[in-house]
């Protein structure tokens, strides 16, 4: 009778039902990080309490902030990701929360996943920057992630300059009040097509966010960067707030305040311009691959997290 071959991954051949580790669920952080780069390895494992993260052929982190986990058995995962709120200042305004996205996903034993945190952008003297997205792909698969919850917009200043709740949809959102500026289909933030005045816009998938406007009295904020080029989050012009790990935009103030940070996500949020005066960010746009999905846009505070379960 000829011999029937066991199913191969990688080249590595692998017996139906083989678990690599025991693993129900886990909760993926910011690992204690903060600003606009994100964690070491050392501050992960410092930070979880697994019988796996001790193990670089687990879990791993070789780009600063990208957490490496090999997936331990074949089956059906749910992964639960949140996107990271952005950066407030010292007036009445609030930030733009993170999306929340739910899927659930087929994933193959020893597969790994790149699991990006978004962190909550930095508070500014006047302006916040845009809050990071939270990204999870599959290593060597650059097309698509698999999940992205986008971040909030940075805060603007004084009254009804709220930053802008990160939304479900794949598009980013234009700042307070405003109608350009906003990332697309995977793309970073762009300048604004009406203003001259404006902050730096969050990263998407595919490309960084724009950097915000110069101007003689104030250092330039700078676009967040795109995930696959290592997702750190942009600074912040003058006393605004920096972007958040995760491709969040700078927030910009010149010579007072300009607008906030745009978040990233999918495809980044716009950067605040003028006019309106002084608005908050954008919320980067949030992507789900999987089926049996849950999503709620503007749903997170603080720094973003992934949870993934074994169903």
């Amino acid at each position: 009778m000829a011999q029937v071959a066991l199913p191969t991954f990688q080249g590595v051949q692998v017996a139906t039902g083989y678990i690599l580790y025991s693993f129900s669920s886990h909760t993926f952080t910011n690992c204690g990080s903060t600003g606009k780069t994100g964690p070491t390895l050392a501050n992960c494992k410092s930070s979880y309490d697994t019988s796996w993260e001790g193990d670089t052929d687990l879990f791993n982190v070789q780009t600063q902030g990208i957490q490496e986990w090999t997936v331990p058995k074949t089956g059906s995962y749910t992964i639960e990701v949140y996107g990271a709120e952005g950066g407030s200042e010292t007036s009445n305004t609030t930030p733009g929360g993170g999306a929340r996205m739910r899927g659930t996903f087929s994933l193959q034993v020893n597969q790994i996943l790149k699991i990006l945190v978004g962190q909550q952008g930095s508070n500014g003297t006047y302006i916040g920057g845009g809050g990071g997205g939270t990204f999870v792909w599959i290593s060597g698969e650059t097309s698509a992630p698999l999940i992205t919850a986008g971040g909030g917009g940075g805060a603007g200043h004084s009254n009804n300059t709220n930053g802008i709740d990160a939304p479900t949809s794949n598009n980013g959102t234009n700042c307070n009040g405003g109608s350009s500026g906003a990332g697309s289909n995977g793309s970073g933030g762009v300048v604004p097509s009406s203003s001259t005045k404006y902050a730096a816009g969050g990263a998407g998938w595919l490309s960084n966010g724009n950097n915000g406007s110069t101007h003689s009295c104030s250092s330039n904020s700078t676009g967040g960067t795109k995930p696959l080029s290592g997702g750190t989050g942009g600074t912040g012009g003058g006393s605004a707030g920096s972007g958040g790990f995760g491709g969040g935009g700078g927030g910009n103030a010149r010579c007072g305040a300009v607008g906030g940070g745009g978040g990233g996500g999918y495809s980044g949020g716009g950067g605040g311009y003028e006019p309106p005066s002084f608005p908050g960010g954008g919320g980067g746009g949030s992507y789900n691959s999987g089926s049996n999905q849950s999503n709620t846009a503007g749903a997170r505070e603080g720094h973003g997290q992934v949870i993934i379960t074994l169903n």
